[in-house]
């Protein structure tokens, strides 16, 4: 998981955890849903295209019980704000929380988790592929992240889609939030490896600007060296 100012990897923190059934009982009994259909939104964020289209579902939990059992975890996790992707059902009805295995000491009972959860093997259970604790420092900044790619998503017209992350690359390089500026910036040295024509040379130009009239001394140096050999 990224601590807070880090880059190295834009939002696809570490993954935290291994198989993740459903709660047992009805939950568990409750019949596999189909499989994911596949994507086919075009991502122009790193987040997107390495956390949101690799899960079914994303949630925010609370972990209600941990109990040790044969050298790993099992945590039960209530849910307490479903976000993004179809939630899975008991027999009586939408399931009320999740259960998963995981590495010892990860969660701790009271802890708020926001999840991003894989079925497993197409049926009830599911894998955690990242997670992010309520009390990361960072913690409104990501969540804000999380918020800006759910809208993305939602956007039909791929032109739209793309206008709306260069004024997102744009506007997070002018945050006050160094988190968020650092991401903007690893998002934009994402763009150029996988969409390069997503930024055009006038908006390089203005890039630069940006940069150049920044106060964070060691963002506008890696912005700098990020956009001077763009486009050769």
């Amino acid at each position: 998981m990224m601590r807070g100012g880090s880059c190295a990897v834009g939002l696809a923190w570490a993954l935290a955890c291994s198989v993740s059934p459903l709660a047992k009982g009805d939950v568990q009994d409750a019949p596999p849903q189909p499989a994911a259909k596949p994507e086919t939104t075009v991502w122009y964020t790193q987040f997107g295209a390495d956390v949101l289209a690799a899960v079914h579902g994303v949630l925010l939990g609370k972990v209600v019980e941990v109990t040790p059992l044969r050298g790993t975890d099992v945590v039960r996790v209530a849910i307490l704000e479903w976000r993004s992707g179809a939630r899975p059902r008991a027999l009586t009805g939408e399931a009320l929380e999740v259960t998963l295995l995981a590495t010892p000491d990860d969660f701790f009972v009271g802890n708020e988790q926001l999840l991003f959860l894989k079925r497993f093997e197409n049926g009830p259970r599911f894998s955690v592929h990242n997670r992010i604790a309520k009390s990361d420092p960072d913690w409104d900044a990501k969540l804000a992240c999380l918020d800006h790619n759910l809208a993305l998503q939602k956007i039909e017209r791929d032109e739209d889609r793309r206008r709306e992350v260069r004024k997102r690359i744009y506007d997070d390089l002018e945050s006050r939030t160094n988190w968020t500026r650092w991401h903007s910036y690893q998002e934009l040295a994402w763009v150029k490896k996988h969409h390069p024509t997503l930024v055009t040379y006038d908006d390089r130009e203005d890039l630069k600007k940006l940069a150049a009239a920044s106060e964070d001394v060691k963002l506008r140096g890696a912005v700098l060296e990020l956009l001077k050999d763009w486009g050769k």
